[in-house]
């Protein structure tokens, strides 16, 4: 089987290429950290996400009850979808109202921080960027931040300011105790770092380019030596050209009788 001719030609340029991997991996290291103190530290600013989980409950739907008992003669009572509910809360949660709230608690939100929430779609161990095929009466309330103290402070001041807020409008819609949403924190996990994936890309791409780099060197390389190779070849110099000289031209003198 033929070797391709660019893989011959890459072979030629070895150890260009040998010295281009090796520049590529110090300039993508680079590109990706610097050294600080002696070590080596991201370039990308670091993020940590922390959340809440909440139920969102009601006393006519406890968990814990098989079923709603019927009194004979009334009606059962009309039930909203708390999963559904669950939506429209997570919109509550990223809303300027909670964040006001946090803020007035924790100071301004800076560059990187934010406040979100997100229905449960997935088991506790899922990932909610991956969704799952459950609908669930379950909210997780998120902080993001540049530290995990930082995070983790934002989504717990965040779900406390968000049961405060829902138990202030129930009063002041006049909302008897038994058809109140009930909203419970079922735990509040710490923060992890997310920036693990993205410090790699600069690293990764700023790698791939200088690679690139050396490879269309190594063909311009080649093809430079190809030429040389091809000139010397139609004009060969090996010593047997006789030398040119002065009486070589001349004309033959004849004497006059």
């Amino acid at each position: 089987m033929d070797i391709p001719q660019y893989l011959r030609i890459l072979w030629a340029q070895k150890w260009l290429l040998l010295v281009g991997l090796v520049v590529a991996a110090i300039a993508g290291m680079f590109a990706g950290y610097t050294i600080t103190d002696g070590t080596l530290t991201s370039r990308v600013t670091p993020s940590y996400r922390a959340a809440s989980t909440v139920l969102v409950g009601s006393a006519s739907q406890p968990i814990f009850q098989a079923e709603t008992p019927v009194t004979e003669g009334t009606a059962l009572p009309q039930t909203r979808d708390l999963t559904q509910t669950a939506v429209v809360y997570a919109y509550l949660v990223a809303g300027e109202e909670i964040r006001a709230d946090v803020e007035a608690q924790l100071g301004p939100l800076r560059d990187g921080e934010s406040i979100t929430a997100v229905r449960r779609t997935t088991q506790p161990g899922g990932d909610e960027s991956s969704p799952g095929r459950f609908s669930l009466p379950i909210l997780d309330v998120i902080g993001t931040a540049a530290s995990a103290s930082r995070a983790e402070e934002i989504s717990r001041t965040a779900t406390a300011a968000f049961e405060s807020y829902v138990e202030k409008e129930q009063d002041a819609s006049g909302i008897d105790a038994g058809a109140r949403v009930q909203l419970t924190t079922l735990d509040s996990r710490p923060a992890e770092d997310v920036t693990k994936s993205g410090s790699m890309l600069p690293l990764i791409v700023t790698g791939l380019a200088v690679f690139l780099a050396f490879v269309i060197a190594a063909f311009v390389v080649w093809n430079v030596q190809t030429g040389r190779a091809r000139r010397r070849a139609e004009s060969p110099d090996d010593g047997t050209t006789p030398a040119r000289t002065g009486l070589s031209m001349a004309t033959p003198a004849y004497e006059s009788r």
